[in-house]
């Protein structure tokens, strides 16, 4: 119905401009005009003595007026000079000429120059032979003066038609007619104020649709059919009459123009067929829009000869253009689309009119050109259809904003209620993090108590949020560490992990390694233990390994276990892939570690052998252990937006430097040079002593007395002495592994087989390459009959130097002999 409405609008606006037609067709009367298309008589050559002449035989010849168009006559192609047309006019003017007095002679059109003459009188020309000046293609529209009227004789029309070879000679036009002034006016000027009402209409159609794709660029079919119904209403105008007053004389420029106007319509109209039917642009569209452009090109600068061949190219591609057309239409409605039926009988009615013009043009039919005529209704038919679509979707916008406020309403609801849901989530989600954030803070932070190891911590967890009034963090990072008592001696044990994941997935891991390490220090604080700190470094790793492994990888942890002997300043430590751990010391800082040697925490097929290293703080030395939030710093977005990532681990080193040691001033210094990126986790444990410069090099001295008891001792074989003595520096000294190898062959040459197993033991864990020792540890477990254990260490010692014959023997051996 939205269709068939916008078709009858479109007819109402038809209505005014019929009525305006039909008062111009009753302002003449066709009884006194008479239409000159009966038989002519013609000759080559001219003199003005012929048109005086009664004689007409030979060379006169006679013909109808379609015979004469184009030349059809073979004495006429391609010929120059003088031709003339002559024609008895019926008896019937004379009364006309007598009641009248006054009337009008309409040439049709002529070419090129043409003088018109009744009974030897001339009524007017077209163009000039000297100065040449061609009138090609215009038409005559000229009064009879009263003298030429005869009374005593037949009345005679001459044309004298003049060609310099260029521009054939030509009538066009059946509608050569003379007859009363005022109806000839009238007829002349009703054609063309009907053409040019109905180009107005075109004009205005495209204009319309023109700007209605510069509202709305998407609607590509607008331009298209905007630039179709501008275009043709420019080729249209050159047809008219009307157009002489705007080239006059500029006959070859006028043609080119209407040439390109003509190229320009197939591709135009095509495009706009693909546009409106499939929203896309037609291939064979573009490839007829270059054949076109090619022709265009040739009109542009070719002669008159040229752009007539052109002419009949363009004219011969009508044929593949109107196929293409009727396939464009045809598979539209084939998919549904039943505006195609409206667009095919437009276009077939277009195209019979077409191919009438076409003909009449070529001289095969006698007939004037209808097509301008018709084309309105397959204008104003498509226009129709893109009010029906329009006036479509203009009704659902109608009709959605009708609704609109009720649609608003409904939808804020929903977004109410689904904003709701969000906000009850966030606060179970939040209330998840707080529960898990109060679970992790008894485990993590600084519960040591030492006269010289100072532990600090920067805790920075990437996920922050507010819970009610509380605001917490929660993230995968854990610093922790305490004071513990080994063998005697006081230690601080610190941890620094990094769990894997995210907010509450890497907070679930983190407290489970809290609680872990936090169970192994209290075991280890309620009932001091006797052993190395290695040992229980050890131990503490495997018992975290071995709850981790449990998660089947999907809870992997890199970390930092440490202890630092209060006494002696002797750091032991386990980095499980964790970054490494920074030495800052005097205004320097450095890595003390240059290898990965342990995999992460939970890996069940654990890469590396166990290892335990050792390092000698001196008076006044800084480490620093961190997460790799560290090193994973926003240095800014490339020029696609793309995040710049740091990737230099020994940038931290600087920030170190720049901060002194002072882990406020190394966190300023990061965040002056980036963004944080994931959790941000530091731990510094400075060893300093306060004891004066005598004392200190009283401590060097004992230690040099100290060690050269061991070696008088080792060099004279005294056991005892020497493992006393071994036993005395490891309490001061306890860095060096050589001197533990010499304790546990001193142990052993004592008969202290244990004594001796655990120094060997120490040494494997610090030096698990050390092949000696793991000969020496395996001996010493054979002999106190850990036969598996034996079998183990002389493996590792296999894998070392296979060709080691003490190991295979070793190795073989199942019970002490």
């Amino acid at each position: 119905m939205r269709f068939f409405s916008a078709r009858i609008s479109a007819a109402r606006l038809q209505l005014p401009i019929i009525c305006a037609l039909a008062s111009l067709a009753a302002c003449y009367s066709p009884e006194r005009m008479i239409v000159l298309d009966g038989t002519w008589r013609w000759r080559t050559g001219f003199d003005a003595a012929w048109l005086a002449s009664t004689e007409r035989s030979a060379p006169w010849r006679s013909a109808a007026l379609a015979d004469l168009k184009l030349g059809a006559a073979p004495e006429l192609k391609q010929r120059a000079g003088w031709v003339v047309l002559e024609m008895d006019l019926p008896p019937a003017l004379d009364e006309l000429a007598r009641d009248q007095r006054a009337l009008t002679l309409y040439s049709g059109l002529v070419s090129d120059v043409s003088i018109f003459y009744l009974n030897g009188v001339e009524i007017g020309r077209l163009g000039s032979v000297a100065p040449y000046r061609s009138g090609s293609y215009n038409r005559l529209l000229a009064d009879v003066p009263p003298e030429a009227w005869k009374n005593d004789q037949p009345d005679r029309l001459a044309v004298a038609l003049y060609s310099n070879g260029v521009y054939p000679y030509f009538f066009a036009d059946s509608d050569i007619r003379i007859g009363v002034a005022g109806d000839v006016y009238a007829w002349y000027y009703r054609a063309e104020i009907i053409s040019i009402a109905l180009l107005s209409v075109y004009f205005v159609v495209g204009l319309y649709h023109l700007l209605l794709f510069v509202r709305r660029r998407s609607d590509l079919h607008n331009l298209y059919f905007g630039l179709f119904c501008t275009v043709v209403s420019g080729y249209w105008f050159f047809r008219t009459g009307s157009r002489d007053l705007v080239f006059a004389d500029y006959i070859d420029l006028r043609i080119r123009m209407e040439y390109i106007a003509l190229f320009a319509l197939g591709p135009l109209l095509i495009q706009f067929l693909a546009q409106f039917f499939y929203q896309r642009h037609s291939r064979f569209g573009l490839g007829y829009g270059a054949f076109c452009a090619l022709l265009t090109l040739v009109v542009l600068f070719g002669g008159y000869e040229l752009n007539q061949t052109a002419l009949t190219v363009w004219q011969l591609s009508a044929a593949p253009l109107l196929i293409a057309f009727v396939v464009y239409i045809i598979v539209a409605i084939y998919r549904g689309r039943s505006e195609g039926w409206y667009i095919l009988g437009g276009m077939l009615l277009l195209t019979a009119a077409g191919i009438h013009d076409v003909l009449a043009a070529r001289g095969v039919l006698d007939g004037p050109h209808i097509a301008r005529f018709t084309f309105v209704a397959f204008i104003l038919g498509i226009a129709g259809l893109l009010a029906a679509r329009f006036m479509r979707v203009h009704n659902e916008v109608e009709e959605l904003n009708s609704s609109l406020e009720r649609k608003v309403e409904e939808r804020t609801r929903q977004l109410q209620h689904s904003l709701n849901e969000v906000r009850a989530l966030k606060v179970q989600q939040d209330g998840d993090y707080f529960l898990t954030s109060l679970l992790i803070k008894p485990l993590g932070g600084n519960f040591v108590k030492s006269e010289r190891v100072d532990i600090d911590m920067l805790v920075r967890q990437k996920k922050r949020f507010q819970f009610r009034h509380w605001e917490a963090e929660i993230g995968g990072d854990l610093c922790t560490a305490h004071s513990i008592r080994l063998n005697g001696r006081n230690y601080s044990a610190f941890l620094n992990g990094d769990a894997m994941g995210k907010s509450i997935q890497g907070a679930g891991g983190a407290l489970v390694l809290g609680t872990v390490f936090k169970s192994v220090v209290s075991r280890t604080q309620y009932a001091p233990q006797n052993e190395s700190p290695e040992l229980w470094l050890k131990n503490c790793f495997v018992e975290l390994q071995n709850i981790f492994v449990s998660f089947d990888g999907s809870m992997l942890i890199s970390a930092v276990l440490g202890l630092i002997d209060d006494e002696s300043g002797m750091l032991y430590f386990i980095n499980a892939e964790h970054p490494w751990i920074v030495l800052y010391r005097e205004g320097r800082a450095s890595f003390i570690e240059d290898r990965l040697i342990l995999r992460k925490i939970g890996i069940e097929a654990l890469s590396g052998r166990m290892h335990i290293s050792a390092f000698a703080l001196e008076p006044g030395d800084v480490v620093i252990v961190g997460s790799d939030g560290r090193d994973d710093i926003q240095l800014g977005v490339d020029a696609k937006g793309n995040r710049i990532i740091n990737e230099d681990e020994y940038e931290f080193l600087r920030h170190v430097e720049s901060g002194a040691g002072d882990l406020e001033k190394i966190e300023a210094s990061i965040l002056a040079r980036g963004d944080l990126t994931d959790d941000f986790t530091l731990i510094r444990a400075g060893y300093r002593i306060d004891e004066s410069l005598e004392f200190l090099r009283g401590r060097t001295a004992e230690r040099e007395r100290l060690a050269g008891l061991i070696g008088s001792a080792l060099e004279a074989g005294a056991a005892g002495p020497g493992l006393a003595a071994l036993e005395k520096y490891f309490q001061r000294y306890p860095e060096s592994s050589e001197h533990l190898f010499a304790a546990a062959r001193l142990a052993r040459a004592s008969g202290r087989l244990a004594v001796a197993r655990d120094y060997a033991e120490r040494l494997r864990l610090r030096e698990p390459q050390h092949i000696e020792n793991l000969i020496l540890l395996a001996e010493l477990c054979l002999a106190l009959s850990e036969l598996e254990r034996a079998g183990k260490i002389a493996g590792e010692a296999l894998e070392i130097d296979p060709a080691n014959a003490r190991a295979r023997e070793l190795a073989a051996r199942r019970q002490p002999g």
